[in-house]
């Protein structure tokens, strides 16, 4: 009987501690597909050998802001003269929602921290690994990175926000215009 109790006890201090960590898990989680989804659109760009769009929207979830990605395959090599399938579902190639019930429900959000204000974002990944980016898409596509106020990168930030309180390690995924995005914790 002693031996019962003395594994309750154990069981009830260590409970809570091992939920965080798995909540904190999921966020790491979604801030590596964040990641991943951009590496992946740069590289089905270099490959296939035509222009790729990602586009990112800022929604909502339970939890707070999150970003959907979408991601086109472009008609040509570049992403000026390409057209894009933009909300023909049957030709989405990649698609994120860090708005989903998986996510939210443990409190993940996702939102722009570079440049400030932004809601959308579409960069297009051309077959020689560089992007162009827009903030609509009646805008013409773009890489100046003076206009960004950054040094030609995009950051989304991925954390875990319960009660309007943020919680646990802010997860940066850097997207620079000329290279390989990677995290930043």
């Amino acid at each position: 009987m002693v031996v019962v109790t003395i594994i309750a006890v154990v069981s009830a201090l260590v409970l809570p501690g091992m939920i965080s960590a798995m909540k904190e898990r999921r966020c790491q989680q979604a801030a590596v597909s964040v990641l991943d989804a951009y590496r992946q659109v740069r590289s089905r760009a270099m490959f296939r050998g035509r222009a790729q769009l990602l586009v990112a929207s800022q929604t909502t979830s339970p939890a707070g802001p999150a970003i959907r990605f979408t991601a086109y395959e472009g008609s040509t090599s570049s992403c000026r003269t390409s057209t894009f399938p933009i909300g023909d579902a049957t030709r989405v190639t990649l698609s994120l929602d860090l708005s989903a019930t998986a996510y939210s429900e443990d409190g993940v959000t996702a939102q722009f921290s570079l440049p400030a204000g932004t809601t959308n974002l579409e960069l297009c990944y051309t077959p020689l690994g560089t992007a162009l980016f827009r903030q609509t898409s009646t805008e013409a596509f773009s890489n100046d990175s003076t206009t960004m106020g950054s040094g030609g990168v995009f950051q989304v930030d991925v954390q875990r926000r319960v009660g309007g309180s943020d919680l646990g390690a802010r997860r940066r995924v850097v997207i620079p215009l000329g290279g390989n995005p990677r995290m930043r914790t």
